[in-house]
């Protein structure tokens, strides 16, 4: 069993057949946490653009849940490998938080849904066999 190690570089998306899927679903996954370390000094300084900031980042995290949710039906569970499968299900559950953050509490439940979507792949592929 290989250890893992903090200085171990992140796992590269270069030359996987996967690489545009895993690269995609990263970036649904950082974009509103970017817009967060953004949005929160500028509401602060200038508390006019609060409102205007919140539904920014509201917009921002549904479209990152329909970006995963796409590369989830691109490339289904059957076909991905461990990085993938690892940052579609935790990296959307990584967007609860700046769902809550976006003033509307219902945003928080769309992000869980890329990981019932995984168990219920993997739910199907066990029937399967």
């Amino acid at each position: 069993m290989p250890m893992i190690v903090w200085w171990r570089k992140p796992p590269s998306a270069k030359g996987r057949a996967d690489g545009r899927a895993l690269v995609a679903a990263r970036v649904c996954v950082v974009g509103p946490w970017v817009y967060l370390v953004v949005f929160l000094p500028v509401a602060v300084l200038a508390p006019a653009t609060a409102q205007i900031g919140q539904w920014g980042l509201r917009v921002l995290v549904v479209m990152a849940v329909v970006g995963l949710v796409a590369v989830f039906v691109r490339r289904p569970y059957d076909d991905q490998d461990g990085d993938l499968g690892f940052t579609l299900g935790f990296g959307s559950l990584l967007l609860v938080l700046p769902a809550l953050l976006g003033g509307f509490w219902p945003l928080a439940l769309l992000p869980p849904i890329v990981p019932i979507l995984m168990v219920a792949a993997a739910i199907r592929r066990r029937m399967r066999r």
